[in-house]
C-alpha cells in the first residue's frame, strides 16, 4: 500500500506490519459442540440492561443462529399498528401500540402486556419449529431473563419434539453489575420501569444460583457459560500503533459444565462464580439467602457462598429499584 509522503522501504515495512497484524487478529467466541451450524439451542439468560445483545454480537457466534427476541417482536407490533390501515393494535388503556413510547416505563409495560396477551411466543415458535428437516435443525437462540425457569421448561418438550437432543441445549448467563443495568437502562431506547428491572436481575440471579447449586436441570446437558459482562472484562485487539480496535481479544467467562459432562467439582471455580454473583447482583429481600439466611435477621449461614446474614447491614444495604445502596432513596 503506496503513501506518497513515505519512500519504498518505509511503505513496505509499514504494510507488512499491518499484514502481520491482521494474521493474528483472532476474535475469542464462546462455541457450542465446537461450532456446529445446525441442532444447538442457546438459552441466553440476564436481567434487563445486562447486555445480552453486546454479549450476542461479540461473544457468541450470532450470524450461526436464528434468534428470538421478545423486544423485537414488540417493536414490530408497533410499526405494524403505524402502517396498517385496517387493523389496529392496542393496549389495555385504548392506545394504539404505534403511539406508545418506549422512553415512558409505564408504556413500555403496557407494550409488554399487550403483546403477552396475543400469545405471540408461543405462535411464532410454532411457526419457527413447524415443518423441520431432524438432520438440519436451525440454531435458535432464545434471548430470555430467566427469572423463572419456566421461561425454559415451557418450551423445552417442544424442542424435544422435533428432535433436539438435550446435549444440545446450552445456558449462557450474562452477568453485570446491576447498578451498571439501572444506568443501560435509563439510558437505552426501551426504558424498563424500575420494578420490572430488580425484579429480572432478582429472578436471573435465584434461578441460575439454583440450577448452579443442585448441578443441573433435567433436559439439558449442553454447555452452561457464566459471561462477567462489565465493561472492564472486555479487551479489546489493538492496531500496532497503539489504538483499540473493535474486535475482541477476550473477556471474562467461566465453564460450570461442558456438552454431555458433569458440572466441575472444583472448588476455585464454584467459588469465582458466587464471589461473581455476590459482587453484581442486587441487594434485596429476594436475594437475601446469598449472604446468608432467607431473609432479615436470620443468622444463618449459607453453604456455598460462606457468609453470615449478620454480616449485612440490612437497614443500609438493601437494594432499591434505582441501585442505590441506601433503603428507601429513588
Amino acid at each position: 500500500m503506496y503513501h506518497p509522503k513515505l519512500d519504498e522501504k518505509e511503505t513496505h515495512l509499514r504494510y507488512g506490519t499491518f499484514m502481520e497484524f491482521q494474521e493474528y487478529l483472532t476474535e475469542k467466541q464462546i462455541l457450542f459442540n465446537q461450532g456446529r451450524n445446525y441442532g444447538q439451542i442457546v438459552f441466553l439468560a440476564g436481567g434487563a440492561g445486562s447486555g445480552k445483545g453486546f454479549a450476542t454480537s461479540n461473544f457468541l457466534e450470532a450470524k450461526k443462529f436464528k434468534i428470538r427476541d421478545v423486544d423485537e417482536w414488540k417493536k414490530a407490533f408497533m410499526e405494524l399498528d403505524r402502517i396498517s390501515k385496517n387493523k389496529q393494535y392496542k393496549d389495555s388503556k385504548g392506545r394504539r401500540l404505534g403511539d406508545l413510547d418506549l422512553r415512558n416505563p409505564d408504556h413500555v409495560f403496557s407494550l409488554h402486556m399487550a403483546v403477552k396477551k396475543l400469545k405471540i411466543k408461543v405462535k411464532t415458535l410454532d411457526l419457527l419449529l413447524k415443518d423441520l428437516n431432524a438432520r438440519h435443525l436451525p440454531n435458535i437462540l432464545f434471548d430470555i431473563t430467566l427469572k423463572e425457569m419456566d421461561d425454559i421448561s415451557e418450551v423445552l418438550p417442544a424442542l424435544r419434539g422435533v428432535g433436539y437432543s438435550s446435549r444440545d441445549v446450552h445456558i449462557v448467563w450474562v452477568l453485570a453489575n446491576y447498578h451498571v443495568a439501572v444506568q443501560a437502562n435509563m439510558d437505552r431506547e426501551r426504558v424498563v420501569p424500575d420494578d420490572i428491572l430488580l425484579q429480572t436481575h432478582e429472578g436471573a440471579v435465584n434461578t441460575m444460583y439454583d440450577l448452579i447449586r443442585r448441578k443441573g436441570v433435567y433436559g439439558i446437558d449442553g454447555a452452561i457459560h457464566v459471561i462477567l459482562n462489565n465493561r472492564e472484562n472486555t479487551v479489546y485487539w489493538e492496531r500496532p500503533d497503539g489504538t483499540e480496535t473493535n474486535v475482541i481479544k477476550d473477556f471474562t467467562y467461566l465453564t460450570l459444565k461442558k456438552e454431555g459432562q458433569s458440572f466441575f467439582d472444583e472448588d476455585e471455580v464454584n467459588q469465582q462464580v458466587f464471589d461473581w454473583i455476590k459482587d453484581n447482583v442486587p441487594k434485596s429481600g429476594k436475594t437475601a439467602h446469598l449472604w446468608g439466611g432467607m431473609g432479615r435477621g436470620t443468622d444463618d449461614e449459607d453453604i456455598v457462598t460462606g457468609t453470615s446474614a449478620k454480616d449485612i447491614d440490612w437497614e443500609g444495604d438493601m437494594e432499591t429499584t434505582r441501585g442505590s445502596w441506601s433503603s428507601g432513596r429513588r
